[in-house]
């Protein structure tokens, strides 16, 4: 995480960026043969605070890239290779971000667009899960198809005992009072559209940051996801490109080690789609924003870093056009897909190619604030 810009972000209320984003991919030297090589690279996904976006440089250059609002989308590279040479691209934006500070009195006392557990997963079983960009959408637009879980991102008896032991039943209580208070019956549906919908966010939040422990294949913002549907509060994933750490570069630019990362996007009136990042908020720990009083784990609670770049808003979903072979990342797209595919055919005609694993390539992420 950038601490500078989330510093600039808490103090002044607003922060515009000019960042430049890019990753270079190459098959390591053992493994490559020469044959017809398919890449997808990571591209940045439609998101409210991208503005601006272009691409600096592509090489070679890519055959196609999915549109924007794509779950996963990447730039597709389809070259006849003889020599072990990278692929690279490389993206420039500018990152856009207003600083939200939750008052929850005011979202409990706002009228809530609202879905039970039963209807989210009703209609997910339908089959509704879509690709729209789901950060850019207004209040007035959200419907179901926004709140349908993706293949990623499913109902766990873990989650529901969770909730549970902490005083919340996901089954009968939807209206979203102080988790000492709930409701232990059904509420009718007008008040479960009206009220607490911004207290129980911020008990889910609270308790998956400070209490929740992961188990394998989990991150604590597809569990803070998945906690809020269960409760019928809209919400959305996204993962993509983050900081590690930041340092100052000879050119005076910040920069640093970028790693995978992924967020939460919530609906609450009247503010619409903000952000969450228990992740980040759990490794804050009890530190404040640099020259405040402000503890970092409260601004992950409708803010993030505006140094991130978003590459997916789907866990688990296909690329397009999609892979032959078994994906090296099944759940995330951050550092890039490659098959081979020899131009020969075996004895079944069958051409014989394979998706590499992980640890059969390397590639290299940078994020530059410019």
């Amino acid at each position: 995480m950038n601490i500078e810009c989330i510093k600039y972000l808490y103090n002044e209320k607003s922060i515009s960026l000019d960042i430049e984003a890019g990753i270079t991919l190459k098959v390591r030297d053992d493994v490559f043969r020469p044959g017809t090589v398919r890449v997808h690279l990571p591209a940045p996904i439609n998101a409210a605070w991208l503005k601006e976006g272009y691409l600096v440089d592509s090489d070679p250059m890519f055959r196609m890239m999915s549109v924007e609002d794509f779950p996963q989308r990447s730039a597709y590279f389809n070259e006849i290779m003889t020599e072990n040479t990278p692929f690279s691209i490389s993206y420039g934006f500018s990152s856009v971000h207003d600083y939200v500070c939750p008052d929850i009195a005011l979202i409990d006392n706002t009228a809530q667009k609202s879905f039970t557990k039963d209807e989210i997963v009703r209609f997910s079983a339908a089959g509704h899960c879509g690709c729209e960009s789901y950060t850019a959408l207004t209040p007035d637009k959200v419907t179901i198809r926004d709140v349908a879980p993706e293949k990623g991102l499913k109902f766990k008896e873990s989650y529901k005992e969770f909730l549970s032991s902490h005083g919340i039943d996901s089954d009968k209580c939807v209206c979203g009072k102080a988790a000492e208070t709930l409701c232990k019956d059904t509420c009718d549906e007008d008040t479960a559209k009206t009220i607490g919908k911004g207290t129980l966010a911020k008990t889910i939040y609270k308790l998956v940051v400070d209490k929740y422990i992961l188990s394998e294949g989990e991150t604590l913002n597809t569990v803070f996801t998945a906690m809020c549907r269960m409760c019928g509060i809209p919400a959305r994933w996204q993962g993509g490109w983050a900081l590690s750490d930041t340092f100052e570069g000879a050119s005076g630019t910040t920069t640093g080690n970028v790693i995978s990362h992924d967020w939460a996007i919530i609906n609450l009136q009247p503010y619409g789609w903000i952000y969450a990042d228990c992740d980040f908020a759990k490794k804050a720990g009890d530190t404040n924003i640099p020259g405040s009083t402000e503890p970092l784990k409260s601004f992950f609670f409708g803010n993030i870093d505006p140094c991130m770049v978003p590459t997916a808003s789907a866990p688990a979903a296909d690329l397009y056009p999609a892979k032959d072979y078994v994906r090296a990342d099944k759940v995330f797209n951050y550092r890039g897909e490659i098959e081979l595919v020899p131009g020969k055919m075996n004895v079944n005609d069958i051409a014989e190619g394979y998706g590499l694993k992980a640890d059969e390539f390397e590639t290299e992420m940078f994020i530059v604030l410019c």
